[in-house]
């Protein structure tokens, strides 16, 4: 049986990228879908190969897949409240030019410890706002990476080839760029 800590818009996803035909999948609650679904996998023969978000080679891995807990969803309200809350300070710090004085920390290192910590939790935007801002203190000895999954990894690329737009001929692109005049 399929895991609760899958919502149906999680599922909807599996159906739509695994080819998974089930009848009237977005009419149904989570509960309905979730008994089509596997009743669907258990009659399937085989699925394309998923490398890129989930990779998932075979019916089997998807069983098991189905069947854990929900990788994506790994915190409780609470904790993900309480990591929003810290980052929020860290973003407080960094905005008022990286002095402590205006900021709740003591230290660097408290600052440090816990983010790298938290990095892990680099699908929550504001985990990766954070450590973007804290990596441009000039006080800064290293540089922490957040920890995307290839699904937010797709998203976050998804939206930035979105930022192109065009007014009337005019084309705008988003980003950084270096004008040279000769």
């Amino acid at each position: 049986m399929i895991d609760k800590t899958f919502s149906k818009g999680d599922l909807l996803e599996i159906i739509s990228r695994f080819n998974i035909h089930v009848p009237g999948c977005n009419t149904l609650d989570k509960l309905r879908l979730s008994i089509m679904l596997w009743s669907e996998i258990d009659n399937l023969e085989s699925i394309p190969e998923d490398n890129e978000i989930y990779m998932i080679r075979n019916i089997e891995e998807l069983k098991t897949y189905l069947t854990k807990p929900n990788p994506d969803k790994l915190l409780t309200i609470k904790q993900k409240q309480k990591i929003m809350r810290f980052c929020k300070e860290v973003i407080v710090y960094c905005n008022n030019g990286y002095h402590l004085e205006c900021s709740i920390f003591n230290n660097l290192e408290e600052i440090y410890i816990q983010m790298e910590d938290i990095s892990v939790y680099g699908d929550i935007p504001s985990v990766r706002r954070a450590i973007r801002l804290l990596n441009q203190d000039p006080k800064c000895k290293k540089n922490i990476e957040p920890v995307i999954s290839n699904k937010m990894k797709r998203i976050l690329e998804s939206k930035s080839k979105k930022k192109v737009k065009k007014y009337y001929g005019l084309i705008s692109k988003q980003g950084s760029f270096t004008i040279s005049f000769d």
